[in-house]
């Protein structure tokens, strides 16, 4: 697959290479092989998803089979099938708003998991950490089931509007997660950021077109005409993708660690 380097941390030589391309709203599909179940979940908000996809088929290819991977906060865990070759769990608490949730392996807070310590190789926890109000916690409990020489694999948000309230509580920079993953006591860590900021302000875009909702005062219609001209803006934005150099607005970032 031929990708885009973006700037980032330098990336540690015993990670594996998780590169993020510059998406201008879709990603690879036809050769990650991936499901029509997925392809569809990834479509619904394309620049955002796109890259996270991206990141996580990279995480489960750097994955070797048989490896004990945890999906932390998995919801309807989009993304079981790219792990099929491991032994994958998923966890989610007992207040999660997403209906896959209920049929959770482990069900329980991810600030206080019920699993044994040093019981994965793999960590994976896809937009879950703005959920958690104790994020530190969370990660070190990450850090707490994780074997010796496990990983961590996570994307988180900087660009996001509010979603499954009353549980949002953050948005995280690069170097805020750096400094959480530092101070829960992982090493070799590998930050970059998820997108350019057209690709972000084309996502938010999108997502401002139902976002601003409805109401009874007569501008229902202009309501109309705004979704269709913030469509159109979108596109127009996510085409200029690779006009940005710097990389300092983007929706969110992805980050692996590993743990002594």
């Amino acid at each position: 697959m031929s990708v885009t380097p973006v700037p980032s941390w330098p990336r540690p030589a015993n990670l594996p290479a998780v590169v993020n391309q510059r998406t201008s709203g879709r990603s690879r599909f036809g050769q990650s092989g991936v499901s029509e179940a997925l392809r569809r979940f990834t479509d619904e908000f394309p620049f955002e998803r796109g890259p996270i996809l991206e990141f996580a088929i990279g995480v489960a290819e750097a994955t070797p089979p048989g490896a004990s991977v945890l999906d932390l906060g998995a919801g309807n865990a989009p993304y079981r099938e790219l792990f099929a070759h491991t032994d994958y769990r998923t966890n989610d608490w007992s207040q999660s708003e997403h209906l896959g949730a209920e049929a959770a392996d482990i069900i329980g807070s991810a600030d206080e998991l019920p699993v044994a310590d040093a019981s994965f190789d793999l960590v994976l926890c896809t937009q879950v950490l703005e959920h958690t109000a104790e994020p530190a916690a969370t990660l070190g409990e990450c850090f707490r089931v994780l074997v010796s020489g496990g990983r961590i694999a996570l994307t988180v948000p900087l660009l996001w509007e509010l979603h499954e309230l009353p549980h949002d509580y953050f948005r995280y920079t690069g170097p805020g997660l750096t400094h959480l993953l530092t101070k829960a006591g992982f090493v070799d860590l590998d930050v970059r950021p998820r997108s350019d900021g057209f690709s972000a302000i084309a996502q938010l875009t999108r997502n401002l077109a139902w976002a601003m909702g409805e109401a009874n005062d007569g501008l229902n219609d202009r309501r109309a005409q705004a979704r269709e001209l913030l469509l159109e803006l979108s596109q127009a934005l996510g085409a200029m993708a690779p006009l940005d150099t710097r990389l300092i607005l983007p929706l969110g970032y992805t980050a692996q660690a590993r743990k002594p």
